[in-house]
């Protein structure tokens, strides 16, 4: 791609993560109002997209997060989907509550540390739970970092996991 197309497409991306603001501001104020949720969004543009913190009481942060952050996972999903509907494409959007994503994010390294050692010692693939595709990935590439070891995710839908396997 030449440099005046990608700067055109780096502007093009720029000025829909800012129309974006208002309406992920204004969804996810309403669809937490219905449910009841008092919150407060703070919304940071960054250079591929959207990074929203939605600060609530901790008792409501729990809900909003759900198993695993399954629910914070669906209202992310809801929030990207209303934004396409708007006619303002695909960007990266993540909502977090408390700092959740990168607890989760370090409790799925130290998994996959530990994960790595079974392997490496029994010779035996190890079968993860099934995760979002945003946790897999995190668990891939806390694999690739190590020697002796590969992943492949496997299942469908919710059923979807990693799985690791001595080289």
């Amino acid at each position: 791609m030449s440099e005046e197309a990608n700067s055109r497409k780096e502007a093009d991306l720029e000025q829909r993560i800012t129309e974006a603001v208002p309406v992920v501001r204004s969804f996810l104020e309403t669809v937490l109002g219905l449910l009841g949720v008092e919150v407060e969004v703070d919304i940071d543009v960054e250079d591929d997209g959207l990074h929203c913190d939605l600060n609530t009481s901790e008792e409501e942060g729990g809900l909003l997060i759900g198993r695993h952050g399954a629910t914070l996972d669906a209202l992310q999903y809801l929030t990207l989907r209303i934004l396409q509907a708007e006619g303002l494409g695909r960007m990266r959007i993540t909502l977090d509550v408390g700092g959740y994503r990168n607890r989760r994010e370090k409790a799925l390294r130290d998994l996959a540390q530990g994960v790595a050692k079974k392997v490496i010692d029994s010779g035996r693939p190890y079968h993860f739970e099934p995760m979002s595709a945003m946790e897999r990935r995190v668990v891939h590439m806390a694999m690739s970092e190590l020697n002796g070891l590969r992943t492949e995710s496997e299942g469908e839908g919710r059923r979807r996991h990693v799985v690791v396997f001595r080289d």
